[in-house]
């Protein structure tokens, strides 16, 4: 069995689902219940990326959104995944895994999601958290120095560079707090 754990409004808006009639696959879970036993649980908050409820299997893989922490520094058995607001709507999921039989439950587990996992180093912030923290940590010097307001390097962005979303306002869909993780995290590695 495969557990997806959290509130339906929030998976659907991080999975980009209207509803979520196509994870057949899938029971739904919330931290706040009891989390049944299951051989792959996805958690795309993160809520359990550092520690495991008691009732869920030892042998059980995690599939968890960790973009400030290394596999190292996690449980064993976890797969690390890049759920920020927009990254896991999309069909690539950025993901870290090490050898063995973590390929196979991150290829199964993402072909269930029609998603397609993509490995990346095993890194604070993964790929595409890097550079759009560094991008946000940038835009917030550039505001600091008086150089142009957040309104006008949110345009620059989108307009600029098509993305779909200026710094600022990646910065507020995501979190302040998680972009702020990411940034020291990554300064702290050196």
């Amino acid at each position: 069995m495969r557990v997806l754990i959290g509130e339906a409004d929030f998976l659907k808006k991080r999975l980009g689902l209207e509803n979520l009639s196509t994870l057949e696959a899938w029971q739904l879970a919330t931290a706040e219940k009891p989390i049944p036993p299951a051989t792959v649980y996805l958690d795309l908050s993160g809520c359990f990326a550092k520690y495991r409820p008691n009732n869920t299997p030892s042998d059980a893989w995690w599939i968890v959104h960790a973009p400030t922490h290394t596999l190292n520094e996690l449980p064993p058995q976890t797969i690390r995944l890049n759920a920020w607001p927009g990254f896991a709507a999309g069909p690539d999921w950025e993901m870290a895994w090490e050898g063995g039989k973590a390929e196979q439950i991150a290829t199964e587990t993402c072909s269930l999601l029609n998603k397609n996992p993509i490995r990346v180093p095993d890194q604070i912030g993964f790929v595409g958290a890097r550079i759009l923290a560094s991008i946000i940590q940038e835009a917030l010097l550039l505001n600091d120095e008086g150089a142009a307001s957040k309104t006008d390097i949110d345009l620059a962005m989108r307009l600029g560079t098509n993305y779909p979303r200026g710094p600022f306002e990646w910065a507020e869909t995501i979190g302040w707090e998680e972009v702020r993780e990411v940034v020291e995290r990554m300064r702290d590695e050196g």
